[in-house]
């Protein structure tokens, strides 16, 4: 089985130039653990995290003021807080090839990208026990239903 059939496919992305006060925004609307950094084809250039993002900001959280930690949001850019090079596959790569890269690399997830090397979306570690865990608690119910 392969990656395609458990990515997420809309990934909310982000610039290198992007702010972090943007990339706040993307972390409290959308949800995400994680925001691929793409450049202007749509390449994945970089990821942050939101364990990235967090150990930015929190060096002035708590002493500044909040007016000088908007600041800072706005002055900051996600090129400086991002991980790059980014790990990432083909969407025809299987789930457990992705899964020993996840645990190789001791990374969280992997990017999933097409032939041009374009994001099409993104797999992390939960993505996969979630489709493990289904897999197993349907092998469970086969036996009974065969009762």
């Amino acid at each position: 089985m392969s990656l395609a059939s458990i990515m997420t496919r809309k990934v909310q992305v982000t610039t290198e130039g992007a702010t972090l006060a943007s990339l706040r925004t993307l972390f409290i609307e959308a949800k995400f653990q994680h925001v691929p950094v793409v450049n202007s084809l749509q390449q994945p250039i970089g990821i942050v995290s939101v364990k990235d993002y967090f150990k930015a900001v929190s060096s002035v959280m708590d002493t500044a003021s909040e007016s000088t930690i908007e600041l800072y949001m706005q002055k900051r850019k996600v090129s400086q807080v991002m991980s790059s090079p980014v790990f990432s596959v083909p969407q025809d790569t299987g789930i457990l090839q992705a899964a020993s890269i996840l645990v190789e690399r001791n990374i969280s997830c992997l990017l999933v990208i097409d032939s041009q090397k374009k994001l099409i979306g993104i797999v992390s570690w939960k993505d996969i026990m979630r489709r493990i865990v289904q897999a197993q608690q349907k092998k469970q119910q086969q036996p009974e239903q065969k009762k």
